[in-house]
C-alpha cells in the first residue's frame, strides 16, 4: 500500500514541474506565500516549507524584501575551459560584447604578475552573456608580446581560443582565486541585478605549458547562473 505523500512534496513537485515545462521561466517571480495558500487551499507553513526545499535544491532563489524567483539553469566551469564552450554545454548560446579596448600601463600589481614591469599591455572590458543575459563582467590584461597586432582582431570572439589558434600560446594552467561578493554599483548595472545578487569574483594568471605568463583576468560572475568547479587532489601530478 502507498504511503501518503505530503502536501508540502505535492506542491513542491508542482512547481518543479512548472519550471521543467518553461511554464515558470529563470528570473520569474513567483506569487507570494499568502497568495500560493489561499490558491492551493494550505496552509503558510506548508507552502514556506515547499519553497524552502527548492531553494535548497537551488531551483528556485530569494531576494530580502522582494519575493522568491525562479532560478536560471546554471552554468558549471570545471578545470580550464573557455566561458563559450561552457555556454554552449550547458545549451545557451554565447556572446560578447565588448565596452573598453586600450593600451595601457598596467597596475604595479598586475605588471608583477605578468613579469612585464614599465611594459605597455592590452586591457580589455567585456561582457559575457548567455542567450543575451550578462552573466560575467572581465577584465584582461594581456602583454603586448603575447597576442601583437590584438586590436586588429575581434575581441567578440573567445579571447581562449584566439590566444591558442591566432597566437600559438596552448593555455595549460592558471591559477586563480574565488571570493563571493555583492556586487557594486558598476558590476549591478552591467550585470542587471541587484545588491542582494551575489557574485563570484575570480581572478586567474594563465600560464602556457612552459610556465610562460600569458594573461591575467579579473571577471566578476552572477552565482545565480555560474558555477566555478575545482578538483583538488591528495596525488601528486594530479
Amino acid at each position: 500500500m502507498r504511503g501518503h505523500i505530503p502536501t508540502y512534496i505535492k506542491l513542491k513537485s508542482m512547481i518543479q514541474r512548472s519550471i521543467e515545462k518553461r511554464e515558470l521561466v529563470p528570473g520569474e517571480k513567483l506569487p507570494s506565500e499568502r497568495t500560493l495558500a489561499v490558491t492551493h487551499g494550505l496552509s503558510r507553513m506548508t507552502v514556506r516549507q515547499a519553497l524552502s526545499e527548492l531553494v535548497t535544491a537551488g531551483a528556485l532563489y530569494r531576494e530580502q524584501g522582494r519575493g522568491t524567483f525562479v532560478s536560471a539553469r546554471k552554468m558549471q566551469q570545471r578545470n580550464i575551459a573557455s566561458f563559450s564552450e561552457t555556454v554552449r554545454q550547458k545549451g545557451f548560446a554565447p556572446s560578447t560584447r565588448v565596452l573598453e579596448f586600450s593600451s595601457i600601463k598596467p597596475p604595479k600589481d598586475i605588471a608583477d604578475k605578468l613579469m612585464a614591469v614599465d611594459a605597455e599591455m592590452y586591457r580589455a572590458l567585456r561582457i559575457r552573456l548567455a542567450d543575451d543575459i550578462p552573466v560575467a563582467l572581465e577584465e584582461v590584461f594581456i602583454p603586448f608580446h603575447i597576442c601583437p597586432g590584438l586590436e586588429k582582431k575581434d575581441l567578440t570572439a573567445s579571447l581562449y581560443k584566439l590566444i591558442g589558434d591566432t597566437f600559438g600560446h596552448k593555455i595549460a594552467s592558471a591559477d586563480s582565486s574565488v571570493t563571493a561578493l555583492h556586487p557594486n554599483a558598476k558590476q549591478q548595472e552591467h550585470l542587471r541585478i541587484t545588491r542582494n545578487t551575489p557574485v563570484l569574483k575570480i581572478d586567474s594568471l594563465y600560464f602556457s605549458g612552459n610556465g610562460q605568463t600569458l594573461y591575467y583576468e579579473h571577471a566578476v560572475y552572477r552565482a545565480d547562473m555560474y558555477e566555478y568547479n575545482i578538483r583538488i587532489s591528495t596525488q601528486p601530478g594530479k
